[in-house]
């Protein structure tokens, strides 16, 4: 069986990708078969449509997908060069050496540049640099300005684009998609290998804090999973409910993201939502009234915690729309509680005030979006999918990045 596995050495993420490629074909004796592409030349084709790529997110947004960078490395236990994280340079020259290098010759060079660039911090973007890791590879350097090349180099890049590639690093199995360094364990899954363990834990205790809002999928998934992940560490779980629209305004992000991407980057979520429904075994259906007015749910949920879980699986699993006051009402009564006792209490300015507040919180400690957690009043995770992340925290890790922050 073959694994593709695309990418562009200007990726910080394909380089950790890279280097655990070689444990990927050891495992499940698979060939990965290389494929390189334009990073630069993706954005272009999907320009029209995509979310703005990595130069144009919100601030905050690119803070927290920084740290998560580093804090990624740091726990493959691979060097990263933070600096060069930080403004990473073309790779349109380099990349053209890739396509146009003899295949014997092409693996050493896609070593040398990711070495010269992740670890060493050597700017690729340069032609004396690259002429010298091209001779140092065996690799002809004029290879980069050959006409052919480059047009090989667009054509491999168009033939992912059609493939449904928006991004690197992107692995295809049977023909089935999975894009980011976090989703190998989805690659290793349809290689055969067996879901990931839960964590070992020691009961550490501490707090978790989960800053979410009905109005997003991902944001159900981490809610069907943080309670018992939070006993199982003895950890104190803190509902803390935001109005997410409210949050995207501050960070000046666009209030329904989805709507901002390109088709194949919308058909890929849909298929990622449903690959985690299936991998912890809880129902999903993606509500037909999306994007949702949450914010009645929000205020409800904050009178009565009791109720996060019911409303979530009545948006999420059940397709019902949590907009409709009724609808509310009917989820309360089929809990067990008094809608109008409920709804009363919702309706108190101490609530709103409380929704405010965890909102501005949100924004504070840094959140783009949700879920996001917060361990111990310090470490900061984004995504349903940083369980792996949370679990180290609770046990006592301090990332270096965060580390630094603390100075």
């Amino acid at each position: 069986m073959e694994v593709e596995f695309y990418f562009d050495i200007a990726c910080p993420q394909a380089y950790l990708a890279y280097t655990q490629i070689e444990g990927l074909e050891a495992r499940h004796g698979v060939q990965v078969v290389f494929k390189p592409v334009s990073l630069a030349g993706l954005y272009r084709i999907w320009t029209s449509h995509e979310e703005a790529p990595q130069s144009r997110l919100s601030p905050a947004r690119r803070r927290m997908e920084h740290r998560d960078l580093m804090r990624q490395a740091e726990a493959l236990q691979v060097f990263l060069n933070e600096a060069a994280t930080l403004d990473p340079p073309s790779s349109v020259d380099a990349m053209r050496l890739i396509v146009g290098a003899p295949a014997d010759l092409r693996p050493t060079l896609i070593r040398n540049l990711f070495q010269v660039l992740w670890v060493d911090g050597e700017d690729v973007g340069n032609r004396g640099v690259l002429e010298w890791i091209a001779e140092v590879s065996g690799v002809d350097p004029a290879l980069m300005d050959r006409s052919e090349v480059r047009k090989e180099l667009d054509a491999a890049t168009e033939a992912a684009a059609n493939a449904g590639i928006f991004g690197v690093p992107s692995f295809r199995v049977d023909g089935r998609l999975w894009w980011g360094l976090d989703r190998m364990t989805f690659v290793e899954r349809a290689l055969g290998g067996a879901a990931e363990a839960p964590p070992v834990t020691h009961r550490s205790g501490g707090q978790i804090e989960f800053f979410h809002d009905f109005a997003s999928p991902f944001s159900y998934l981490g809610a069907t999973q943080v309670e018992a992940f939070a006993a199982l560490h003895g950890a104190e779980l803190i509902w803390r409910p935001i109005l997410l629209g409210g949050l995207f305004k501050r960070i000046h992000t666009p209030l329904v993201p989805l709507s901002v991407m390109s088709r194949p980057r919308r058909e890929y979520m849909a298929r990622d939502l449903m690959d985690w429904a299936e991998t912890w075994n809880v129902p999903f259906q993606f509500n037909s009234e999306f994007p949702l007015n949450t914010l009645l749910a929000l205020r409800v949920a904050l009178a009565v915690p009791a109720l996060t879980l019911p409303l979530y699986r009545a948006a999420w699993a059940d397709n019902r729309d949590i907009g409709q006051p009724e609808v509310i009402a009917q989820v309360i009564r089929e809990a067990g509680m008094a809608p109008e006792q409920v709804l009363a209490l919702a309706g108190k300015d101490e609530i709103k005030d409380r929704l405010r507040a965890n909102t501005e919180a949100a924004e504070a400690i840094g959140a783009c979006g949700v879920p996001t957690l917060r361990v111990n009043d310090r470490l900061v995770f984004w995504g349903q999918d940083r369980f792996d992340m949370v679990h180290r925290a609770l046990e006592g890790w301090m990332p270096a990045i965060d580390a630094q922050a603390r100075i």
